[in-house]
């Protein structure tokens, strides 16, 4: 409902949309990218650099949007909450769980 009142507020796909819903379809491919890494490949170091980079992504997007409309914008809060309890998790279990060095065993 937020990206529709941001590309109804700019009259659809226009130039003045390029960047706003550029920022936010943006961050849907890193939002989407995150559960192959993490999961899929377990590869935690680029579920850990896609993650905040859809963090920064979202703020944009955020900011972005609350200068056409201060509702979408507010709408992006509790999604924005949810980031950073994923981030928080991905974080804390990148940290939790080193690579294992090459001839070092246990």
């Amino acid at each position: 409902y937020a990206s529709y009142l941001v590309w109804n507020d700019l009259g659809g796909c226009s130039s003045k949309a390029i960047v706003p819903l550029g920022l936010y379809g943006a961050q849907l491919l890193l939002n989407w990218a995150w559960p192959p890494l993490f999961f899929g490949a377990r590869n935690l170091n680029m579920a850990l650099v896609d993650i905040l980079c859809l963090d920064g992504l979202a703020v944009g997007t955020l900011c972005s949007w609350y200068r056409i409309n201060g509702l979408a914008a507010l709408l992006l809060l509790p999604y924005l909450g949810w980031l950073a309890m994923a981030t928080c998790l991905t974080i804390r279990i990148w940290r939790d769980n080193p690579r294992q060095k090459p001839g070092k065993s246990d």
